[in-house]
């Protein structure tokens, strides 16, 4: 209960549900803009003390309802315009419209791939499944034994030609779009359709009197309960290829075609194939809302690489949203969903999106520049790659080098390792692509445990993402690090520029010195073959595991730089498999327990005087950009089509406005506290 000499306001919430998450979402991020201290109290039904306004969480247990009345209260410096602001904002319904008939409903989901939509509902899952039902009996058995069938099994691997056929122009098509790395998404559903294993168990059901589409289907959803069942993001993202394959050759089969829109149209699901987002015609597919799903499937990869907004996870967005044709509107940037928007949320999303565009018109104008703070503190931004031919993207968006090589896409979807003089010819082609003035750092293949590499031959584990991968593969078997560190030197020498390197998963110091170990041998055996070689190999540390971001001081004097990987490092510090869709909200990197441990490892590289990037998800995120850079982080590395908008998130602050906002953010209790604080300033941009 505040005393009578802080400033505050009694008002009635007149919100039809209450202060529920987005009103208080707008409450908060208004009241982290003010430096009082700010406390929300619910008169009407009291529990405890005052809720922080600057905690989502502690406003949303506050549990506002219609009605009810709260007391607003500000202690400090600007407590008399924080209360003033607060309750003009609170009278207006934190921009939801009075209750009325024909009101929105709103959902909540998990931003995915930014940019508003809006437009009529179109459901896939359930049109899509109406062209292939009734093809066969009420028991699936019917059309197997029909007299004039042609063989089950001929019609089986004749669809699935025809499938692989579908999606490898369909990869050509992103190819020519200049999306290859999406591109290799379908290359691989195209090798998932031919596959031995599938077919032979599509074509064990048939013979066992399954209708064929029912056999596809079966094996299908097989293989696919079988991959989402390993705790791994990658696999569960597999898991969902391998269904949307089934889903393609059971269409082949029926002689059905695939279900699209009439209209532009949103797409509303539980889940999405990936294929259907490119398989779509261009302009009729104007945004994705999933009930399930997560920020790195595979599906919204595709959206986010195609400029279509999507919002995943969004608890209770079928039922909100049962039928098609009903007007529904999404934010890929707030995971807002309004299902029957009126004028007023069209209105105010018309805003929204012009301010947006012309803060992306402001920002690739800067493109060229370096990235500084507007008082000047430079900030290195590096892209993230995953083949030599992004190189070009990259440079394009003014990319100072790379952060990030994903080295493993090299080893996929083959059957066998690359030899070192193809490992050579990619590293060299990526490194003479940047020149001798702008590092490409190589992350070696973080393989192992949690990929599907057959040829590796290692044993299946019943938690790939902390079993034998990485680093760990060489405490057992040296020769395939040690090929790729080979291939690295050589392409330097060949290149003329200095090698830059890492290894993900170091937990250990033991795993720090091997780095190096692995890396001197390979280095003896070039020279002692004659072969051109650098003097020396920047090597760095990815820190992702708990245990390196608490050795970080010991393990700073072993190395030349660290690199943060944020997406493991946030599963691991808050105990959420990243893959698990139902744990979406505990995937935010801004996570005050994520940011403490980000600024212990910048304290222990301090001490030793090396450079510390980030180049996980959060460096892509503006307000996760300007937070890193706050803690200290000296690089960021992301996509090239996030370095527009850090450029001029940047470019809008101060480095002492940085460095209190990560002191803000450090303080706070949660990460949607954390986001409100980062909104006041990314809001310049």
């Amino acid at each position: 209960m505040p005393g009578d000499r802080l400033k505050s306001v009694e008002i009635e919430i007149r919100n039809e549900s209450g202060l529920h998450a987005r009103p208080a979402a707008v409450l908060v991020r208004a009241a982290a803009g003010f430096r009082s201290r700010i406390g929300l109290e619910n008169v009407t039904t009291p529990a405890g003390p005052a809720a922080d306004a600057k905690s989502l969480v502690s406003v949303l247990a506050a549990g506002v309802e219609k009605g009810h009345r709260v007391r607003i209260w500000a202690e400090g410096e600007d407590e008399a315009e924080a209360v003033d602001a607060l309750r003009e904002l609170l009278g207006d319904g934190l921009g939801e419209r009075p209750a009325e008939a024909g009101a929105p409903t709103t959902v909540l989901g998990v931003p995915a791939a930014p940019g508003i939509a809006v437009g009529p509902i179109w459901r896939p899952d359930v049109e899509g499944r109406a062209g292939v039902e009734g093809t066969a009996g009420a028991d699936g058995m019917a059309g197997a034994g029909a007299p004039g069938v042609p063989n089950p099994e001929a019609r089986i691997r004749s669809a699935a030609a025809a499938a692989a056929s579908q999606l490898d122009a369909l990869a050509a098509r992103l190819r020519e779009l200049d999306r290859t790395g999406e591109s290799e998404i379908l290359e691989a559903q195209a090798l998932m359709a031919v596959d031995p294993a599938l077919l032979d168990e599509a074509v064990r059901l048939a013979a066992g009197g399954l209708d064929p589409v029912a056999a596809i289907e079966g094996s299908a959803g097989e293989s696919a309960r079988t991959l989402a069942a390993l705790d791994d993001e990658l696999l569960a993202a597999r898991a969902a290829d391998v269904r949307d394959v089934g889903a393609r050759i059971a269409r082949i089969l029926a002689g059905a075609g695939l279900a699209t829109p009439a209209a532009p149209s949103i797409a509303v699901a539980a889940d999405l194939a990936p294929s259907l987002v490119a398989e779509v015609p261009p302009g009729l597919l104007l945004g994705v809302v999933l009930a399930g799903g997560s920020p790195t499937a595979h599906v919204v990869i595709l959206a986010r690489s195609l400029g279509i907004p999507a919002v995943v996870a969004a608890a209770g967005l079928l039922d909100a949203a049962p039928g098609a044709g009903s007007l529904i509107a999404i934010d890929g940037e707030t995971g807002e969903v309004l299902v029957d928007p009126g004028p007023a949320d069209l209105e105010r999303l018309a805003g929204l999106r012009a301010a947006r565009a012309e803060r992306g018109r402001r920002a690739a104008a800067l493109r060229g520049r370096p990235a500084a703070t507007r008082d000047g503190q430079r900030v290195s931004l590096l892209a993230n790659i995953r083949s030599p031919e992004d190189a070009a993207r990259a440079i394009a968006a003014g990319a100072e080098g790379v952060g990030l090589f994903r080295t493993e896409y090299l080893f996929m979807r083959r059957q066998s390792a690359p030899t070192e003089a193809e490992q050579t010819a990619a590293y060299r082609r990526a490194m003479e692509a940047f020149g001798p003035d702008r590092p490409v750092v190589i992350r070696l293949a973080d393989i192992g445990g949690d990929k599907e590499i057959p040829y590796l031959g290692l044993p299946d584990e019943p938690n790939p993402f902390l079993g034998v991968r990485a680093i760990r593969l060489a405490h057992g078997s040296r020769e395939l690090l040690l090929t790729q560190l080979r291939a690295i030197w050589r392409a330097a020498g060949l290149a003329g520029v200095t090698p830059h390197v890492m290894a993900a998963m170091v937990s250990t110091i033991a795993d720090a010195r091997l780095l190096g170990e692995l890396r001197d041998e390979a280095r003896t055996a070039l020279v002692a073959a004659g072969d051109p070689c650098p003097d020396r190999m920047v090597t760095g540390l990815m820190i992702e595991v708990p245990s390196a971001a608490i050795l970080a001081p010991e393990l700073a004097r072993l190395a030349d730089f660290f690199s943060i990987g944020t997406n493991d490092l946030t599963q691991y510090v808050l105990a959420a498999d990243r893959g698990n869709p139902s744990l979406a909200r505990l995937q935010d990197a801004l996570h005050p327990a994520v940011l403490r441990t980000i600024a212990s490892v910048v304290a222990g590289a301090d001490g030793a005087g090396i450079p510390v990037a980030v180049c996980g998800e959060l460096a892509g995120d503006p307000a996760g950009a300007l937070v890193l850079v706050g803690l200290g982080v000296d690089e960021l590395s992301a996509d090239a089509a996030s370095l527009d908008g850090i450029r001029a998130a940047l470019a809008g602050v101060t480095a002492a406005e940085l460095r209190e906002l990560a002191a803000r953010a450090l303080a706070a209790t949660d990460a949607e506290t954390v986001r409100a604080l980062a909104a006041g300033l990314t809001a310049r941009g």
